[in-house]
């Protein structure tokens, strides 16, 4: 039997060995630490695509819309309605990765057709007129018939209304009838269809142009030489105001979007 240790003794050796069993633990520690595998990091949603639409082709758009998300549930990208000359620039810019409208594709940009779409020609609730003919309707937008009567009408003045400068509706009137007669000076300009339709309540002369699918039930456009806009694609041979709606993009869509296009391409075109 040993000598018992002095109590300071005893002291220091349970000291040191608190010491080493904490030292213990703490390398142990680290051990598992090191061994663990590392807490994966949630990932980051990248950004929404964004589809930009042209105003006069908007109602045509968000009926697709509508119908996409009673058969889906939500978009998996964002429409933004916005002017013709804006579209354009943020597809070169990147900020939009699909323009939809009467737009012309830039030269190697991806362009795939959405239809054709009739714009109809629409007078004040006192032109007086049911219809008009294509040199008369020329007439009217460059000014050179300023009033109603000189059609047959009744006396009252012509207030054409057209979309703004730049716009794609506007470039498919010039193209279609102008041929580089410039418009009436007096002309009232508007940036969307809902603000064309409040200016020809209020105008009762006034003399309006717009797709079809903007035109509300309640208005009765006229018919130019003796032809009504077609409601579909089929007839629209011998109206001479037809827009392609189209939707263009510097890349051709991949995902979400390129998904949408074939939906629309198999289910909603004639």
């Amino acid at each position: 039997m040993g000598r018992p240790k002095a109590p300071g003794r005893m002291h220091a050796d349970l000291a040191a060995h608190t010491r080493r069993l904490a030292i213990a633990l703490l390398a142990g520690t680290l051990l598992v630490g090191a061994c663990a595998p590392a807490a994966t990091p949630t990932p980051t949603p990248g950004p929404v695509p964004r589809i930009a639409v042209t105003p006069w082709f908007a109602p045509h758009v968000l009926a697709w819309a509508r119908t996409y998300i009673e058969a889906y549930g939500p978009l998996p990208f964002d429409i933004e309605v916005v002017h013709a000359a804006a579209a354009v620039d943020g597809l070169q810019r990147g900020v939009y990765v699909l323009g939809v409208g009467a737009l012309e594709p830039a030269e190697g940009w991806f362009a795939t057709p959405l239809g054709v779409e009739a714009l109809g020609v629409v007078a004040g609730s006192e032109s007086g007129v049911r219809q008009i003919t294509r040199d008369q309707l020329v007439a009217l937008l460059a000014g050179r018939a300023a009033n109603w009567a000189t059609l047959g009408g009744r006396d009252q003045t012509v207030q054409p209304i057209l979309p703004l400068p730049g716009d794609d509706v506007r470039s498919r009137i010039e193209e279609a009838l102008m041929q580089g007669a410039s418009f009436a000076s007096a002309a009232r300009l508007t940036a969307t269809p809902e603000q064309a339709l409040d200016l020809l309540g209020a105008e009762p002369g006034a003399l309006l142009i717009l797709p079809m699918s903007a035109l509300p039930d309640s208005l009765t456009p006229l018919s130019i030489d003796g032809a009504l806009p077609p409601t579909d694609a089929t007839n629209a041979a011998g109206y001479p105001l037809v827009a392609t709606l189209a939707a263009i993009a510097p890349q051709e869509p991949i995902g979400p979007v390129r998904d949408w296009l074939a939906w629309l391409q198999s289910t909603q075109l004639p």
